[in-house]
């Protein structure tokens, strides 16, 4: 385990992943590979909040196609991977991790709204120090409408989101009628078709 204190933050946030499964390979440069090793160790790769969150896995450059749902509202010819995802099928996105390494910025695709942002500061070393364990990013850790569906039983498999069926950008309120169990990629592909209409 690292004494790093400040990637310990996000372990005393958020624990260890259970399941936890093997980290992704974001970053081509040796050094750059090193370091998230030392992070990964500390910080792991898999679920957290009882399935809530889904961080660093291997898979999940796969979800790089629900981006392509979503080139209206995204700066061409950027370099982009996702490295996170929360249950609604918000994506946490690392750009030009080739050329930037672990000081890659970091987006919010926010499927609900329509939008993503980049914010000052927001690298994987801060993604776990401080914009995650201090709740910084914009509804990416409001887990009360999937608490309330998995309190009545729901469950999600592994390639499922809590998907909103009215997004917020056409009037949808965030109401548990309003969510629906559905693949991530389906799930973007109908939300990224609707903001472009």
């Amino acid at each position: 385990m690292s004494t790093d204190p400040e990637i310990s933050i996000f372990t005393h946030h958020f624990g260890r992943p259970a399941p936890a499964v093997p980290p992704g390979d974001f970053f081509a440069d040796k050094f750059d590979k090193s370091l998230w090793r030392m992070m990964y160790d500390e910080v792991g790769a898999g679920w957290y909040r009882q399935g809530f969150l889904y961080l660093f896995g291997a898979e999940l450059p796969q979800l790089n196609l629900a981006l392509t749902a979503w080139a209206s509202i995204l700066t061409p010819e950027v370099e982009r991977t996702v490295i996170g995802r929360n249950a609604y099928g918000a994506l946490l996105v690392a750009e030009n991790t080739t050329e930037e390494g672990t000081d890659a910025p970091i987006g919010l695709l926010d499927p609900w709204q329509g939008t993503y942002a980049t914010y000052e500061g927001l690298d994987f070393a801060s993604l776990l120090s401080d914009w995650l364990p201090e709740d910084r990013l914009p509804g990416f850790l409001d887990q009360a409408v999937f608490d309330s569906f998995r309190a009545s039983g729901g469950q999600l498999n592994q390639n499922e989101v809590l998907a909103i069926q009215t997004p917020v950008f056409q009037g949808g309120e965030l109401t548990g009628a309003n969510f629906q169990p559905e693949d991530v990629l389906a799930f973007h592909q109908r939300l990224g078709a609707a903001r472009q209409a």
